[in-house]
């Protein structure tokens, strides 16, 4: 017996036909967008994630750098006058007495072994004053040289040049030789003169015409005991002869003063020396001869302590 399957065949046509119509809607309504008309008083709002950048250009991805906030600028609080601050005076060094008892006097001369000293505080100013009561200090040796028309003696470079220029001048005017016979000693061999005059003078002589060391004017390199080559002594006449008085009137022209004039001891603390000169600059020396200022104590108002006056 035959059956007829056309039936059968045209329902599963069907049936496939069908089933592909309705795949082929449901991917033809997923690729197809719609279309909404859009009022010209809607506002278009559009979708970052979705909006194309135009072709040329580069859409940043980076996050905008912030802008700093500008520090104001402070003008300066003036400030008030700054106090100066006083430097502190300088304490002086002393050399104190080595013999008990106070001051100790003979004939007018004080012993300076029994009166306190201040140290100068610069021994290589050429017109420091050193005496009795004002001493250079042991550790101090100046720059010295030879000097001319001497007995192998030295002194400070300044010195010795004037000497020079004073003694060629004398030997010009009057055609005086002039000498030098001590210039430059060190402290030991002021310390030596010192002790070996006390035992050959006496006390009251060795106070009277011999430095103890530091307060003496030699160990500066700037005192000359002179005379004429023809009598190499040192002689308290030398300023009564020629070239003493020469001396005298000139010496000031090089920087040279008489140090212990004659009746003066109680000024200067020596007695009369007429072979003693001291180099002291032009300055110095030609303003003590044009005011007649004879020591260089009165120069610096400083005479020495008399007895009477010394405990006041």
């Amino acid at each position: 017996m035959k059956r007829n399957f056309l039936p059968v065949i045209l329902a599963a046509a069907i049936l496939i036909t069908s089933i592909s119509v309705t795949a082929c809607d449901k991917k033809s309504s997923s690729d197809t967008s719609v279309s909404i008309p859009v009022s010209s008083d809607t506002p278009v709002v559009s979708d970052p994630a979705s909006t194309t950048p135009e072709a040329g250009t580069t859409e940043s991805t980076e996050a905008p750098t912030p802008t700093e906030t500008p520090t104001p600028t402070l003008s300066p609080t003036p400030s008030g006058t700054p106090t100066p601050v006083p430097s502190p005076t300088p304490v002086p060094e002393y050399i104190e007495p080595i013999l008990e008892g106070g001051p100790a006097w003979y004939d007018g001369y004080v012993d300076p072994r029994t009166v306190r000293a201040e140290v100068v505080s610069d021994p290589s100013d050429i017109a420091v004053l050193v005496n009795k009561y004002y001493a250079s200090p042991s550790w101090y040796v100046p720059e010295l040289v030879w000097a001319k028309y001497s007995a192998d003696q030295r002194l400070r470079p300044e010195a010795a040049a004037a000497w020079e220029e004073m003694h060629d001048a004398c030997m010009a005017d009057i055609g005086q030789d002039l000498y030098l016979i001590s210039g430059y000693r060190s402290w030991e061999t002021q310390t030596a003169s010192f002790n070996n005059a006390i035992p050959r003078r006496g006390l009251d002589k060795a106070v009277c015409k011999n430095a103890y060391p530091g307060r003496s004017e030699h160990p500066l390199g700037l005192a000359l005991d002179i005379n004429i080559r023809s009598d190499p002594e040192i002689r308290d006449n030398f300023v009564y002869t020629e070239a003493g008085q020469w001396v005298l009137q000139h010496g000031h022209e090089y920087g040279f003063i008489w140090r212990y004039p004659a009746d003066y001891g109680s000024v200067t603390g020596y007695g009369v020396e007429g072979w003693h000169f001291r180099y002291v600059g032009v300055d110095v020396a030609t303003e003590m001869y044009l005011n007649n200022i004879m020591t260089l104590e009165e120069y610096y108002g400083k005479p020495q302590i008399l007895p009477d006056a010394y405990n006041e």
